[in-house]
Protein backbone atom coordinates (compact mmCIF):
# COMPACT_ATOMS: atom_id res chain seq x y z
CA UNK A 1 0.00 0.00 0.00
CA UNK A 2 2.89 2.36 0.78
CA UNK A 3 4.31 1.87 -2.72
CA UNK A 4 1.24 3.06 -4.61
CA UNK A 5 0.62 5.83 -2.07
CA UNK A 6 4.22 6.97 -2.50
CA UNK A 7 3.87 6.83 -6.30
CA UNK A 8 0.77 9.02 -6.07
CA UNK A 9 2.70 11.47 -3.89
CA UNK A 10 5.47 11.57 -6.50
CA UNK A 11 2.86 12.11 -9.18
CA UNK A 12 1.25 14.96 -7.25
CA UNK A 13 4.49 16.82 -6.48
CA UNK A 14 5.01 18.32 -9.96
CA UNK A 15 1.40 19.43 -9.99
CA UNK A 16 2.04 21.98 -7.28
CA UNK A 17 3.53 24.35 -9.83
CA UNK A 18 0.18 24.43 -11.55
CA UNK A 19 -1.78 25.18 -8.38
CA UNK A 20 -2.25 28.86 -9.11
CA UNK A 21 -5.27 31.10 -8.92
CA UNK A 22 -7.08 30.91 -12.22
CA UNK A 23 -10.23 32.74 -13.05
CA UNK A 24 -13.26 30.58 -13.72
CA UNK A 25 -15.66 31.30 -16.54
CA UNK A 26 -17.46 33.63 -14.16
CA UNK A 27 -14.90 36.37 -13.52
CA UNK A 28 -16.19 36.94 -9.98
CA UNK A 29 -15.33 33.41 -8.86
CA UNK A 30 -11.77 32.15 -8.55
CA UNK A 31 -11.09 28.52 -9.41
CA UNK A 32 -10.14 26.35 -6.43
CA UNK A 33 -6.41 26.07 -5.79
CA UNK A 34 -6.79 22.79 -3.92
CA UNK A 35 -8.38 19.44 -4.75
CA UNK A 36 -12.11 19.29 -4.14
CA UNK A 37 -13.43 16.41 -2.04
CA UNK A 38 -17.21 16.04 -2.03
CA UNK A 39 -17.64 19.78 -2.62
CA UNK A 40 -15.13 20.82 0.06
CA UNK A 41 -11.79 22.36 -0.90
CA UNK A 42 -9.03 20.26 0.67
CA UNK A 43 -7.00 23.05 2.25
CA UNK A 44 -5.66 24.44 5.47
CA UNK A 45 -4.98 22.81 8.78
CA UNK A 46 -6.87 19.84 10.14
CA UNK A 47 -9.01 22.01 12.44
CA UNK A 48 -10.28 24.28 9.65
CA UNK A 49 -10.78 21.34 7.30
CA UNK A 50 -12.70 19.45 9.99
CA UNK A 51 -15.07 22.42 10.38
CA UNK A 52 -15.56 22.58 6.61
CA UNK A 53 -16.32 18.84 6.43
CA UNK A 54 -18.75 19.02 9.35
CA UNK A 55 -20.46 21.99 7.72
CA UNK A 56 -20.84 19.85 4.57
CA UNK A 57 -22.58 17.11 6.59
CA UNK A 58 -19.73 14.75 7.46
CA UNK A 59 -19.28 13.45 11.01
CA UNK A 60 -15.98 13.31 12.85
CA UNK A 61 -15.84 9.88 14.49
CA UNK A 62 -12.29 9.64 15.82
CA UNK A 63 -9.20 11.78 16.29
CA UNK A 64 -5.93 9.87 15.96
CA UNK A 65 -3.55 12.73 16.71
CA UNK A 66 -0.71 10.40 17.59
CA UNK A 67 -1.04 8.87 14.11
CA UNK A 68 -1.73 12.20 12.34
CA UNK A 69 -5.18 11.46 10.99
CA UNK A 70 -8.87 11.91 11.76
CA UNK A 71 -11.64 9.51 10.78
CA UNK A 72 -14.92 10.81 9.37
CA UNK A 73 -18.15 9.22 8.26
CA UNK A 74 -20.31 10.37 5.39
CA UNK A 75 -21.40 10.00 1.81
CA UNK A 76 -18.51 9.63 -0.66
CA UNK A 77 -19.50 9.30 -4.32
CA UNK A 78 -22.97 8.20 -3.32
CA UNK A 79 -21.77 5.58 -0.81
CA UNK A 80 -21.83 5.83 2.97
CA UNK A 81 -18.39 5.07 4.32
CA UNK A 82 -15.65 5.99 6.74
CA UNK A 83 -12.64 7.90 5.46
CA UNK A 84 -9.31 8.96 6.88
CA UNK A 85 -7.97 12.52 6.58
CA UNK A 86 -4.17 12.62 6.99
CA UNK A 87 -2.28 15.76 7.98
CA UNK A 88 1.34 16.75 8.56
CA UNK A 89 2.59 16.55 12.11
CA UNK A 90 4.13 20.01 12.54
CA UNK A 91 2.03 22.30 10.33
CA UNK A 92 -1.11 20.15 10.67
CA UNK A 93 -1.73 20.73 6.94
CA UNK A 94 -4.20 18.30 5.35
CA UNK A 95 -2.61 16.38 2.48
CA UNK A 96 -4.63 13.23 1.76
CA UNK A 97 -7.95 11.48 2.20
CA UNK A 98 -8.37 7.71 1.98
CA UNK A 99 -11.84 6.18 1.65
CA UNK A 100 -12.78 2.51 1.48
CA UNK A 101 -16.48 2.23 0.69
CA UNK A 102 -17.90 -1.23 1.33
CA UNK A 103 -19.77 -3.35 -1.19
CA UNK A 104 -19.82 -0.83 -4.03
CA UNK A 105 -20.21 -1.51 -7.70
CA UNK A 106 -16.86 -0.48 -9.25
CA UNK A 107 -18.23 0.75 -12.58
CA UNK A 108 -20.69 3.14 -10.92
CA UNK A 109 -17.95 4.33 -8.55
CA UNK A 110 -15.57 5.02 -11.45
CA UNK A 111 -18.37 6.79 -13.38
CA UNK A 112 -19.00 9.03 -10.37
CA UNK A 113 -15.29 9.92 -10.19
CA UNK A 114 -15.18 10.59 -13.95
CA UNK A 115 -18.08 13.04 -13.62
CA UNK A 116 -16.09 14.96 -10.98
CA UNK A 117 -12.54 14.75 -12.27
CA UNK A 118 -12.86 13.97 -15.99
CA UNK A 119 -11.39 10.98 -17.75
CA UNK A 120 -8.53 9.23 -15.92
CA UNK A 121 -5.09 9.80 -17.44
CA UNK A 122 -3.94 6.30 -16.49
CA UNK A 123 -6.00 3.18 -16.07
CA UNK A 124 -5.69 -0.59 -16.07
CA UNK A 125 -7.72 -3.36 -14.47
CA UNK A 126 -6.50 -2.56 -10.96
CA UNK A 127 -6.27 1.24 -10.80
CA UNK A 128 -7.57 4.52 -12.16
CA UNK A 129 -5.59 7.75 -11.79
CA UNK A 130 -6.63 11.35 -12.32
CA UNK A 131 -3.95 14.03 -12.54
CA UNK A 132 -5.31 17.46 -11.65
CA UNK A 133 -3.66 20.89 -11.54
CA UNK A 134 -4.34 20.90 -7.80
CA UNK A 135 -3.48 17.31 -6.87
CA UNK A 136 -4.24 13.74 -7.77
CA UNK A 137 -6.85 11.03 -7.33
CA UNK A 138 -6.23 7.28 -7.30
CA UNK A 139 -8.79 4.49 -7.20
CA UNK A 140 -7.26 1.09 -6.46
CA UNK A 141 -9.44 -1.89 -7.35
CA UNK A 142 -8.45 -5.41 -6.28
CA UNK A 143 -10.45 -8.52 -7.13
CA UNK A 144 -12.54 -9.62 -4.18
CA UNK A 145 -11.78 -6.49 -2.13
CA UNK A 146 -13.48 -3.15 -1.71
CA UNK A 147 -11.97 -0.27 -3.74
CA UNK A 148 -9.64 2.21 -2.08
CA UNK A 149 -9.95 5.87 -3.03
CA UNK A 150 -7.03 8.22 -2.31
CA UNK A 151 -7.35 11.96 -2.90
CA UNK A 152 -4.19 14.05 -2.48
CA UNK A 153 -3.78 17.82 -2.48
CA UNK A 154 -0.62 19.07 -4.24
CA UNK A 155 0.11 21.87 -1.76
CA UNK A 156 -0.55 19.58 1.20
CA UNK A 157 1.79 16.93 -0.21
CA UNK A 158 4.55 19.53 -0.60
CA UNK A 159 4.08 20.65 3.02
CA UNK A 160 4.22 17.00 4.13
CA UNK A 161 7.36 16.30 2.07
CA UNK A 162 9.15 19.44 3.32
CA UNK A 163 8.30 18.58 6.90
CA UNK A 164 9.59 15.02 6.50
CA UNK A 165 12.62 15.95 4.38
CA UNK A 166 11.54 13.84 1.40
Amino acid sequence: MKNWLFSLMLLAAPLSGWAQDEQAADSTTAAPTHVMFEGVEMKGDIYDFTKALEHAGFSLTKRKGDSNYYIFKGNVCGNNCYFKVAYSKTTRTVYSITAEPKRVETTAFVDSLCQRYGEPFDTDNSKYQWQLPTGGVLLKVTDGADPILVVMDAEGVIAFKEENHR
